[in-house]
């Protein structure tokens, strides 16, 4: 479903090893938790969140990373069953919010759970060449 969920975001096919994902998602010192929505049997939707902490205001959070229910499944509610759930972890674990990003085209389903978007807060990101001392 990565695959599904990267096509539709026109993003490249992700190169995924499935001993990468019960490595990182396995396990003590596992990098992400993974929820599915299933129906007879059938995976229908997904959502991958993983933690996140800010010391500066002493809050846990859950980033969540993906979000993804296949074309025929969608208006079913399992996307909104997912965030529910997704919820609940963050309420275990001790978390303040729950964050993500999305293209701003998607906003009807978010803006239906009652989330808010924080328009101060811009997401950034830096790859490998930062470590390597090398441009981008």
């Amino acid at each position: 479903m990565a695959r599904e969920l990267a096509a539709v975001l026109k993003d490249p096919e992700p190169a995924l090893d499935p001993n990468d994902l019960v490595r990182d998602g396995i396990g003590p010192e596992r990098w992400f938790d993974c929820l599915v929505a299933e129906v007879d049997g059938r995976l229908i939707g997904y959502a991958m969140v993983c933690r996140g902490y800010e010391a500066h205001m002493a809050k846990r959070r859950l980033w969540l990373s993906d979000l993804y229910v296949r074309t025929d499944a969608q208006r079913t509610g399992a996307g909104r069953a997912l965030m529910v759930e997704i919820a609940r972890l963050a309420i275990g674990q001790g978390c303040e919010a729950v964050y993500w990003d999305l293209w701003r085209l998607n906003r009807v389903g978010n803006e239906s759970l009652g989330a808010v978007e924080i328009c101060d807060l811009a997401i950034w990101h830096v790859g490998r060449q930062l470590a390597a001392g090398g441009d981008e």
